[in-house]
C-alpha cells in the first residue's frame, strides 16, 4: 500500500521524501550530530538563557527553543538537516524535471557537502537553505504559482540567520528586478524580503550583544589587513601617524592575520578611540597600496578566486567531530559514528574541489553562457554576490560560508552527468528494442 501511494506522488514529492530519509540516516548515524566551537556557543546561550546576538539574535532564539532550552542538541540538527534536505529538493526541480531532478538531489544528499554539512550545528546551514528557498520562490512567481510567496518569506527568514544573509537576497533581488520585464511581482518580493531585514534587525538590537561581532565586528576585516600590513612592512610612521595613542607598528603586528586568525595585541583592544580610528586607518592604507590590499584579501580568501593563481585552496570545509568533550554533547553511538567519518573526512581531504567556491561559481557562470540560460546566470549571480561580500568583509576563510553556491554548482554539475546518463541509457534500450535478432 505504501509503494503503491509512494509511486502516484509528484517527482517533487518523491524527492523530499527520498532525501528527507537520506538527511534522517546522516542524523542516525552520527546523532547528535556535528559541533564545533561555534555550536557550542549558541548552545550554551540556549542553556544559560543569555541570548545575544553575536552570531544573529534569530539564531540564538531559534535554538533555544528549539532545542528546548538546550537541554536537546539533537533536534535543533535533525531539524536543520532536514530544511536543507527540503531545500537542495526543491531547488533542484528549478533546473531540471522529473527523474533527473530526483536523482541529483538524491546524490547530492548523499555526499558530505549536504549530509555532513546538514548535521552540523552552524547557522551557515539554515541561511544557505534560504537562498536556496529564495529561487524556488523567485521560480514560482516566473510560472505564476500560487505558493511562490511562501517559499520566498521562508527563504527570507532563514537567511537572516547569518549577517550577510539579508543583504545578499535584497541585492540579488535587486539585479532580477533589471532582468525581469514584469517587475511588479519581484517588487513586492524586495519590500517583504527588506521587512523581514527589519524584523531581524530590530531583533538584534533587542539582544545586543556586548561582543565585538555585533559592537564593531563589522569593522575586524580592516583589522586584519591593518595587522598583515604591519607585519609584512614594519611601516612605523603610518601608525604612529593614524593611531596617535602611543600604539605602534609592534602592537598591530600579525603574521597570521594574513591568511588566518589574528593575534596583534591591537586587534584584543576594543575601545572607542582604536575603533573610530580603524577605518580612517584601513582607508589610508589602501589609498597609499591598494595593491597589497587587494593581494592580501586573494591570498586570504584562495577559494573565491577562480584561478589558482599560487595553487590550490585548503581552507577549512567539512567538519566532522563534536569538538569539546565531556560538555553534555557526544556522540550516541561513538563507535560507529568515528568509523563512518572516514567518508566526510574523505570530502575534507578533496576540499580544494569540492570546497573550491570560486571554480564551482565560474562553472555555474561558464555553463549559463553555454547554454543561454538565463535561470543558471541569476543562480550564478546570488552565488557572485555571496562571494564578493565575503571576499571583502569576511575576516577568515571557510567554505562553509560559500556553502550555497558549492551546492548549486555541484548540483547542476551531477544534474548534467545524470541527464546524459538517462539519455544515453533510453537510447540504448530503443536500439535494443528495435534490433530484430
Amino acid at each position: 500500500m505504501i509503494a503503491s501511494r509512494f509511486k502516484r506522488l509528484s517527482y517533487s514529492n518523491k524527492s523530499v521524501a527520498i532525501n528527507a530519509f537520506i538527511m534522517f540516516l546522516w542524523w542516525i548515524a552520527f546523532n547528535p550530530g556535528f559541533y564545533s566551537i561555534d555550536s557550542f556557543g549558541v548552545i550554551d546561550m540556549a542553556r544559560s538563557g543569555n541570548l545575544s546576538s553575536a552570531w544573529t539574535a534569530i539564531w540564538a532564539v531559534f535554538v533555544k527553543y528549539l532545542t528546548l532550552n538546550g537541554s536537546h542538541p539533537e533536534i535543533a540538527t535533525l531539524f536543520f538537516s532536514q530544511l536543507l534536505g527540503y531545500s537542495v529538493s526543491l531547488f533542484a526541480m528549478t533546473l531540471f524535471k522529473g527523474k533527473t531532478a530526483l536523482w541529483s538531489s538524491a546524490i547530492l544528499c548523499g555526499t558530505p557537502l549536504v549530509g555532513a554539512m546538514g548535521i552540523t550545528l552552524w547557522h551557515d546551514i539554515p541561511m544557505t537553505s534560504g537562498f536556496l528557498l529564495m529561487l524556488v520562490g523567485v521560480k514560482k512567481i516566473q510560472e505564476k504559482e500560487k505558493n511562490a510567496y511562501f517559499f520566498l518569506g521562508l527563504g527570507a527568514l532563514f537567511s537572516s540567520f547569518r549577517y550577510n544573509g539579508i543583504p545578499t537576497l535584497i541585492l540579488s533581488s535587486i539585479i532580477f528586478l533589471l532582468l525581469t520585464k514584469n517587475k511588479k511581482k519581484l517588487i513586492m518580493a524586495v519590500v517583504s524580503i527588506f521587512l523581514i531585514g527589519c524584523l531581524t534587525t530590530s531583533l538584534n538590537l533587542a539582544f545586543r550583544s556586548s561582543s565585538n561581532v555585533q559592537s564593531d565586528g563589522f569593522i575586524d576585516w580592516m583589522r586584519y589587513d591593518l595587522s598583515c600590513y604591519a607585519a609584512l612592512s614594519n611601516d612605523e610612521g603610518f601608525f604612529l601617524e593614524q593611531f596617535k595613542n602611543g600604539m605602534t607598528v609592534k602592537d598591530w603586528s600579525s603574521e597570521s592575520a594574513c591568511t588566518w586568525f589574528n593575534t596583534s595585541k591591537a586587534f584584543a583592544l576594543r575601545n572607542d578611540f582604536v575603533d573610530k580610528r580603524v577605518p580612517i586607518a584601513w582607508i589610508a592604507l589602501a589609498l597609499k597600496n591598494p595593491s597589497f590590499v587587494i593581494r592580501t584579501h586573494i591570498d586570504r580568501h584562495k577559494y573565491l578566486v577562480p584561478i589558482p593563481y599560487t595553487g590550490l585552496p585548503r581552507m577549512p570545509f567539512i567538519h566532522s567531530t563534536i569538538e569539546y568533550p565531556n560538555l553534555g554533547i557526544e556522540f550516541l553511538n561513538p563507535a560507529i559514528s568515528e568509523n563512518l567519518r572516514v567518508y566526510p573526512r574523505l570530502w575534507n581531504f578533496f576540499r580544494y574541489i569540492f570546497g573550491y567556491a570560486g571554480f564551482w561559481l565560474a562553472f555555474i557562470f561558464f555553463l549559463s553562457w553555454w547554454r543561454k540560460d538565463l535561470w543558471l546566470f541569476k543562480i550564478g549571480l546570488v552565488g557572485l554576490i555571496l562571494n564578493l561580500g565575503l571576499f571583502v568583509f569576511a575576516s577568515i576563510a571557510d567554505a562553509r560560508f560559500s556553502l550555497f553556491t558549492l551546492i548549486a554548482g555541484q548540483l547542476v554539475l551531477v544534474g548534467e552527468v545524470v541527464e546524459k546518463a538517462r539519455v544515453s541509457f533510453s537510447r540504448t534500450n530503443q536500439l535494443e528494442s528495435q534490433d530484430p535478432s
